[in-house]
């Protein structure tokens, strides 16, 4: 009983200590189960972010692959156009030699019609010289045939009655002064006839002078001498123009004398005033039976007329001196009425 007292007290022993080396061993195993567990989450963390990187560069490389592609399609088209580009560099050059012979042939030709141009140029003036000599003198011929005749009524008349007062040695008063008014209104007529030709023939210098368009306007009606029978109606106005004050009667003269004329000394006329801002406006308009539609464009023209007397030049006067006070004149029918603007120019 001692021998196996003792032996169990050794095996006792012996598995205490084994126990306690397993427990140890037990606890060292555990602790590398945990180290290699968390060695295998690492490598599988890091399995992931290779596994990530892997499919990034997975992505850029079908990316350069795709770019390669298409850069060797660009390349390849890049190599056509070159060889394009080539082509036509050739047919360029071709063409340039071309065009640079065809130019020398230009350069001659330019050449040759500039010369031919001077020449017609040269040829153009003397013909446009000869021209104007002809129409200078076929106007001045005209004016002259229109001159004579009708200076040769009003010298008829005055041969007349100076042959009458001749042979009648002795007149009663009444028929000296039906004679003498026959004699003035001869002189008058010549010297309207002389003073149109030679207004228009004339450029003088403006006159200015402030005046009531009214003022201007009645003395027209003075000087127009119009009979019974023409009605004259002003339209009252207090404006005023800085104009030229002879010329401008003799402008509203004319237009009331061929007012007049129109209506064959029988009928209204009304001269209407407006002020239009930096202009007025004064119109002419008479109960006459209108200006023929084919005539109208013409009555400005110089040596224009429809009457059996007269230059020609009466409204082609008037329109002169409107335009040299800047101003303009224009005519309408229904119911015939010249229209005047002139600047007020204060």
């Amino acid at each position: 009983m001692s021998e196996q007292s003792s032996y169990f007290e050794k095996f006792s022993g012996l598995t205490g200590k084994t126990i306690t080396e397993l427990n140890q061993a037990k606890t060292e195993v555990e602790e590398r189960g945990n180290q290699l567990q968390e060695l295998a989450n690492q490598s599988n963390a890091k399995f992931n972010e290779v596994l990530k990187m892997n499919l990034g560069l997975k992505e850029k490389i079908e990316f350069l692959q795709g770019l390669t592609e298409n850069l060797s399609v660009r390349n390849e088209e890049l190599e056509k156009r070159n060889q394009e580009l080539e082509r036509q560099r050739i047919e360029n050059n071709n063409l340039s030699s071309d065009l640079k012979k065809n130019l020398e042939k230009v350069v001659l030709k330019e050449k040759e019609l500039e010369l031919q141009k001077d020449q017609l140029e040269r040829r153009i003036n003397e013909k446009t010289e000869e021209l104007i000599k002809s129409q200078k003198l076929a106007i001045i011929g005209e004016l002259a045939s229109r001159m004579a005749h009708d200076l040769r009524n009003p010298l008829s008349i005055i041969k007349n009655v100076v042959e009458v007062m001749e042979n009648k040695q002795k007149l009663r008063i009444e028929e000296k002064m039906v004679y003498y008014g026959k004699l003035h209104r001869a002189i008058e007529r010549i010297s309207h006839q002389v003073d149109d030709v030679l207004e228009y023939g004339r450029s003088t210098q403006l006159n200015l002078q402030t005046c009531k368009i009214t003022q201007l306007i009645t003395q027209a009606v003075l000087e127009g001498n119009f009979g019974s029978n023409v009605k004259i109606n002003v339209e009252d106005s207090e404006m005023k123009i800085n104009v030229d004050v002879r010329k401008i009667e003799a402008v509203f003269t004319n237009l009331l004398v061929n007012a007049a004329q129109s209506m064959e000394n029988v009928g209204t006329i009304n001269v209407r005033i407006m002020d239009n801002g930096a202009n007025a406006i004064i119109a002419f308009e008479d109960s006459g039976p209108g200006i023929p539609q084919d005539v109208l464009p013409k009555i400005f023209e110089p040596l224009f007329t429809t009457k059996q007397t007269g230059t020609g030049l009466g409204l082609s006067i008037c329109k002169k001196i409107i335009e040299q006070h800047g101003g303009s004149i224009a005519a309408k029918n229904n119911p015939t009425t010249f229209i005047i603007r002139l600047p007020k120019n204060f």
